[in-house]
This record gives structure tokens, C-alpha cells and sequence, in this order.
């Protein structure tokens, strides 16, 4: 079973691919969407192990979805790199895609309205494709639900 993922009315344009792709890795970690109850958001973790400030490598991805109405959302895209160097280096954001905020910023740059990222986004997200693809990542999904205390 497919995890509805809303796509209508959103600026960014998300492909059916995407949504498969996501779907794909949900039901390795989810074969049945019963323990999805009560879910309010889901993280998917996108690593590629061999990835280093030192040799470079494939950039982290991590996508959120949050629950809305009869599926979920697309709350953010984000693409980090490693930044500094020596002992100064981290991860830090490259390209983030922030849904809720309607804003897209890229480390070095100023920010821009969704709309006006939209071929940065389809171009982001066929290179994601491309990667994922070629069995570059480990993907880690989290689901995280209501507090019920």
C-alpha cells in the first residue's frame, strides 16, 4: 500500500518518480502503512557512506513530510555539504527547499521565492533521481508520531 503523498497546489513541482522513490523506501522499513497511525511527520535520510570533506562524494539529503488532511505533505528538501576546513569542517546546508516558509536558499546566495526556484528544484531533483538510482545512498526513514501523553 502507497503512502498518499499531496502533491496538488504545491509550487515545487515533484515528480511521479519521486513519489515512488519515497514510497519505495517507506515500504522497505513499512511494509503495511498500520504502524504509520498516528504518524505526524516522516524523515527520509539520504547518506552516502563514503562522502567526506576530503574526497567529496555524493551530498546528504534529507526530505520531510508531515501530515496533512488525507496524506502528507512535502514540508522541506535539503542538500548539505561539508563546509570549513581542518578541524573546522562540517555539515552545514547547500540547498534547502522549505515549503512551509515558501522560500529557497542556497548557501551564498540570496533567498527566493519557491516559484522562482522551480527549475533549480526540477533540476536538483532529476540529479537526486539519477544518484539514488546508482545505489549511492544508505536511506534511513524515521517516523515520528503524536506525543500521547
Amino acid at each position: 500500500m502507497k503512502l498518499p503523498i499531496l502533491t496538488d497546489g504545491l509550487v515545487l513541482p515533484v515528480s511521479h518518480q519521486l513519489i515512488e522513490l519515497l514510497n519505495d523506501e517507506l515500504d522497505k522499513v513499512y511494509p503495511t502503512l498500520d504502524p504509520l497511525s498516528g504518524t505526524e511527520t516522516i524523515v527520509f535520510n539520504f547518506r552516502d557512506p563514503d562522502y567526506s570533506a576530503e574526497l567529496g562524494g555524493y551530498h546528504p539529503v534529507e526530505i520531510g513530510l508531515s501530515r496533512h488532511q488525507s496524506g502528507f505533505e512535502l514540508d522541506y528538501l535539503t542538500d548539505f555539504s561539508f563546509v570549513g576546513s581542518g578541524w573546522d569542517t562540517e555539515l552545514a546546508k547547500e540547498i534547502d527547499f522549505d515549503v512551509h516558509a515558501d522560500i529557497c536558499t542556497v548557501r551564498y546566495a540570496k533567498p527566493v521565492s519557491l516559484i522562482e526556484a522551480k527549475e533549480l528544484f526540477n533540476i536538483f531533483q532529476e540529479n537526486f533521481i539519477s544518484y539514488y538510482h546508482l545505489n549511492v545512498f544508505n536511506v534511513e526513514v524515521t517516523a515520528e508520531k503524536i506525543d500521547e501523553r
